[in-house]
């Protein structure tokens, strides 16, 4: 693949916290460009990391102002609805996405991976996955070189806050029986992006057409690219 310059929005979640730890470990994530909504406690959180001269942390708004040319970009964002509001989550898990991959397009990125989520649809009744399904919609509208969708059901891992409802419901559907509904782990749903950025994916191995710019993955193919 080569040397590569990467955007990393949402680097501060579940997902995002796994993408950034394994990026590092590749040997073809020459640059990360890591947009967080206060960089100096961000800094001061992570010494280590901050001190990595391959990370470059600023705001969105710095990212936004600026010209700099991308190759991959990577988006775990996301929020909830009881933490951010209808209107907060909109503007996350919808605007925000999307004016990240915009800019991402302009500076000439030829692969966006976002994550989604299993039931994102624009005629949803639940809010959260209409959400989704607008993001998915405005995303394929971009005429993007290669857009990865991961749809994972439940997340497994350690937040920085504690949600109840996810934590009981993840040790139940955790089981591989619950197939594309089962719980997995945000590191393993990481994994599985890095891979799916790292070679070329046919078409015929995800729910998507062959001849298709558009992936989507599923828990299914979120496990086999993790190597479950």
């Amino acid at each position: 693949m080569g040397t590569r310059r990467l955007l990393l929005a949402g680097g501060t979640g579940l997902i995002g916290r796994a993408l950034l730890d394994n990026l590092l470990l590749t040997d073809w994530a020459g640059y990360i460009l890591l947009p967080v909504r206060q960089p100096q406690q961000w800094c001061a959180a992570y010494p280590q990391l901050a001190a990595d001269k391959r990370i470059q942390v600023l705001t969105y708004d710095e990212l936004f102002a600026s010209q700099q040319p991308v190759d991959l970009m990577f988006c775990a964002l996301g929020t909830t609805q009881t933490k951010a509001g209808k209107a907060g989550l909109r503007q996350v898990d919808y605007q925000l996405v999307v004016d990240c991959a915009s800019w991402a397009k302009q500076q000439g990125a030829e692969l966006v991976s976002v994550v989604s989520a299993l039931g994102a649809n624009r005629r949803s009744p639940f809010f959260y996955n209409r959400v989704k399904g607008d993001m998915e919609q405005a995303l394929e509208q971009m005429d993007l070189p290669r857009l990865q969708i991961w749809q994972p059901s439940l997340l497994l891992g350690e937040r920085d806050e504690f949600r109840l409802a996810e934590h009981l419901s993840g040790w139940i559907l955790r089981l591989p029986l619950f197939g594309n509904v089962q719980a997995l782990a945000g590191e393993r749903i990481a994994r599985a992006m890095i891979a799916a950025a790292s070679v070329s994916e046919s078409g015929s191995e995800s729910e998507s057409g062959p001849e298709s710019s558009v992936m989507r993955y599923r828990v299914r193919d979120i496990k086999r690219l993790a190597r479950a």
